[in-house]
């Protein structure tokens, strides 16, 4: 792999944050399909997330919890955008994502490949804990602002919502998400 150095002056130019680290990479952006994200055991789906931040930690959150893939609905921030790609600290590389991508056609593909599908939302019937996992799941979130898309709650096996203390409206939605998807982890599976 070639080495290039360049000027400070230069690096400042070409990144996008206040303080560059430094270091500069060019990657290419692997291609997925949806049938790809299909086949793997455990999926987040994140529907109209906009904030590309948030969007990176739940990639990096995705991987960490040893998730499989990411997928974002239309109307949702660009997974490769600068800004998610910083915030997934890299662990966007070590996943199958897939954007821009049309929330009931994934959900059926999903479902017609066995997978259970969760939805999370501060209305969901079910709390977090008496969640049941399955061998393949998917997660779906939607947005602080908006929520799940209908098709999402409708179509979901089992709708939870993570306990909250009487102040709280909301928790943000790398944060929820990271919650559920521990929960969701393979060890617990049958539990």
């Amino acid at each position: 792999m070639p080495i290039t150095e360049i000027e400070n002056a230069t690096l400042d130019d070409i990144a996008e944050s206040g303080s560059p680290q430094g270091v500069l990479a060019k990657a290419s952006i692997p291609e997925v399909e949806v049938h790809d994200i299909a086949q793997q055991p455990r999926v987040v789906v994140v529907d109209s997330v906009q904030d590309p931040g948030n969007i990176g930690a739940i990639v990096r959150t995705a991987a960490a919890a040893q998730f499989d893939a990411v997928v974002a609905t239309k109307g949702s921030a660009d997974l490769w955008s600068p800004r998610a790609i910083r915030a997934s600290a890299g662990t966007i590389f070590a996943l199958d994502v897939l954007g821009n991508a049309e929330m009931s056609s994934v959900l059926d593909l999903l479902l017609n490949n066995g997978h259970t599908i969760v939805a999370a939302g501060v209305d969901g019937p079910s709390e977090l804990k008496q969640l049941r996992n399955t061998e393949r799941m998917t997660l779906v979130v939607g947005s602080e602002a908006h929520g799940l898309a209908a098709v999402a709650s409708q179509t979901a096996s089992s709708y939870v919502r993570i306990p909250m203390g009487p102040n709280v409206e909301s928790l943000n939605v790398a944060v929820a998400a990271g919650l559920i998807m521990y929960q969701m982890q393979d060890n617990s599976v049958g539990q």
